[in-house]
């Protein structure tokens, strides 16, 4: 038996037609599911994929609220008009490590604003992170100590401008002092719980009350804890709230909820997880083009998962 012997041409034919339908398909993916195939990535973090969108990831790639911008090398992202610096993201366990930019090095900010958390239910805080209690402009001398208080507190008068803090109240509350735009005020912070002392808050909401403004932000609790413990040097230790602004810097965690078991059958299926624009609802990017939660198998029959 002589060997079967196909022209060259023959064999360029079948190549031709192999690339062109390749070219066919690469062609035909689509492009809402190559453009999610994309992670955002920005200084540290890096590798950031669904609910999160921005940078070369397009709006309909990440869930409402999710948006991360970059500036200075640092990740950001705007909760309830107040813009958080980034520090992990943990995308197994949906959870997200923010700290206030603006609290860096101390705690004269010129943004006082809460940190507060959207009604939608978007991010809740984990357990392990404790309100902080910041009062500015408290142009009045502290309290002598707890033990020598009276039992009804009087009405302290209102000094025409902002004096000169004076040391530390008592183990509760801390004093700082800020300068801003030429004028030096006094400050206080809670870091305790002090739901179990209401005599004490008795004695102390007539003083706090005087003060300008109450600024409630949120912090690691071990980093509030170490915090306390370490000892601090007399008679001045942190004058602008230095190591209560380092424990800030330290972050605190957040927890979401974007369509999360959505995304887990939408990426089973081999899918890549979206938000459907006008629609408003969650969507499944797939090869040949979006489904609502899962992309079908080859043979066209859906994945159950």
């Amino acid at each position: 038996m002589h060997p079967l012997h196909l022209p060259g041409s023959f064999f360029f034919i079948i190549i031709t037609f192999v690339l062109i339908h390749a070219h066919k398909f690469a062609s035909s993916v689509d492009e809402r599911y190559e453009k999610c195939n994309r992670t955002f990535a920005c200084g540290k973090i890096k590798n950031i994929g669904y609910p999160f969108w921005g940078s070369d990831r397009p709006d309909y790639c990440g869930f409402p609220g999710f948006q991360l911008n970059c500036r200075d090398s640092f990740a950001e992202i705007t909760i309830m008009s107040v813009r958080y610096h980034v520090l992990g993201i943990k995308n197994e366990f949906r959870l997200l490590n923010v700290a206030r930019p603006d609290y860096r090095g101390d705690l004269c900010s010129i943004f006082l604003f809460n940190t507060t958390l959207d009604p939608d239910g978007l991010f809740k805080f984990t357990p392990d992170t404790q309100e902080i209690n910041l009062y500015y402009h408290c142009a009045l001398p502290p309290l002598p100590p707890l033990t020598s208080l009276p039992s009804t507190p009087p009405t302290p008068p209102t000094p025409p401008t902002p004096i000169q803090c004076q040391g530390e109240m008592d183990e509760y509350l801390r004093h700082f002092t800020c300068n801003v735009n030429g004028v030096t005020f006094c400050g206080y912070y809670l870091t305790r719980n002090l739901s179990g002392l209401p005599d004490y808050i008795a004695k102390i909401s007539g003083f706090l009350g005087s003060c300008g403004k109450r600024v409630v932000l949120a912090a690691n609790q071990s980093e509030i804890q170490s915090m306390e413990e370490r000892p601090s040097p007399s008679p001045s230790p942190s004058p602008k709230g230095e190591n209560l602004a380092k424990a800030l810097a330290k972050g605190f965690g957040l927890q979401w909820n974007a369509s999360n078991s959505l995304c887990d059958r939408c990426r089973g299926s081999g899918g890549q997880c979206g938000y459907n624009t006008v629609s408003n609802k969650f969507s499944c990017y797939c090869t040949d083009r979006p489904y609502d939660t899962v992309c079908p198998t080859p043979t066209g029959q859906f994945v159950t998962t």
